[in-house]
């Protein structure tokens, strides 16, 4: 075992099972297909299984028109069987996975083939338009539209249950709500996406109802240490974070934001929350300004959750991961783009070679 980097391979125990290193894959979306395919996404996965535990691409619950194409889903007996193969596979090499359920909301096109199909508007919690995205896979490249304000979120609260208990049926370990990046749950719980005046929006207590009621859903078919969440406190990506009265963004709003969600979660008896933390990659610029809110969420957030886990998520070296695990800022860290340079990331990390890592080079930012 490489001594440099002792805190990141040690096991960790999470709820009932145990992960054999803190290193945690990524949901990296692939656009391979949206059926898991057994000549693409078996081997992908399945020479990544020597992670702690991997954690699937964003599978959308349900038909969605989506700037990514060929998005995998779990919303079907068909997906099941796809998805069926790649836990499998997963698990003859040891590893464990968990199944990331996806909702874009009203980051969604009317304009790709799958939205046109669905006969369905684009929804979002308000009709509030998010700003900066391009749909390279619609005429035009259009940006993103004002999406129709769900009438019912009930219904698709719904669909993260049938998801779960997809999941469940494919092999997958525990399931991951994606609640960051400027999806659906997040539009939810931040206020300048939430303009509701029903039970779902206005205070923090309500706009965080949709995503808490999204995890008792899943409940109902995983124990809740077999459920994580995945948040973006600093925002930036698909016109997201808080914002002050003014319009600017807030660290203080974040904090608030934040920090009552993460108290809510704390109750839970969950098996982790991946924070991510702030990139330049992800604070697009938006009327010539930062839109993201630079701020160390996770320092914040730790003593919050006191008893849960907390996965630190983006950019992190193994060494900086090794020291902020050392340190009880973190109990595990999330790898993304190097886990698909280097399939062999942990066993390198193993035997002393993490100078041997392939680091991104100019043009790599094309990797889909």
């Amino acid at each position: 075992m490489g001594s440099d980097f002792e805190n990141i391979l040690k096991p960790l125990v999470v709820g009932d099972l145990e992960l054999k290193n803190r290193v945690v894959m990524a949901s990296l979306t692939r656009n391979r297909d949206n059926i898991p395919r057994e000549n693409l996404h078996v081997p992908y996965y399945a020479e990544r299984a020597g992670t702690g535990l991997i954690i699937s691409e964003a599978a959308l619950i349900c038909p969605q028109g989506v700037e990514w194409t060929f998005m995998p889903g779990i919303y079907s007996e068909e997906h099941v069987d796809g998805w069926k193969k790649v836990t499998q596979a997963v698990h003859e090499r040891g590893g464990l996975i968990f199944c990331q359920l996806h909702h874009v909301g009203r980051v969604a096109h009317p304009g790709t083939r799958v939205q046109r199909e669905s006969g369905e508007p684009v929804p979002g919690p308000s009709a509030i338009a998010a700003r900066g995205g391009k749909f390279r896979n619609v005429p035009g490249a259009p940006g993103y539209v004002t999406p129709t304000p769900i009438e019912d979120p009930k219904k698709i609260i719904e669909l993260y249950g049938r998801a779960s208990r997809l999941a469940k049926e494919a092999g997958f370990d525990g399931v991951e709500i994606h609640n960051a990046n400027g999806y659906l749950p997040m539009q939810f719980l931040e206020s300048h996406s939430n303009l509701r005046q029903d039970g779902w929006g206005g205070s923090l207590e309500n706009r965080m109802k949709f995503s808490l009621a999204c995890l008792a859903k899943m409940h109902e078919h995983f124990p809740w240490n077999r459920i994580g969440v995945k948040i973006a406190p600093c925002g930036g990506y698909n016109d997201m974070g808080e914002l002050d009265a003014d319009g600017k963004p807030s660290v203080e709003a974040s904090k608030a934001t934040y920090g009552g969600f993460c108290t809510e979660l704390e109750k839970l008896g969950l098996a982790y929350v991946q924070v991510m933390r702030w990139w330049a990659s992800y604070d697009l610029m938006i009327d010539g300004k930062p839109r993201g809110v630079r701020w160390d969420p996770i320092a914040y957030l730790r003593p919050i959750l006191k008893n849960t886990l907390l996965f630190g998520n983006t950019a992190f070296s193994p060494s900086e991961a090794d020291e902020w695990i050392e340190n009880g800022l973190m109990d595990g860290v999330v790898i993304g783009r190097p886990l698909l340079y280097n399939p062999d990331y942990v066993e390198k990390l193993q035997a002393g070679q993490a100078d041997s890592l392939y680091e991104e080079q100019p043009g790599d930012e094309h990797w889909w």
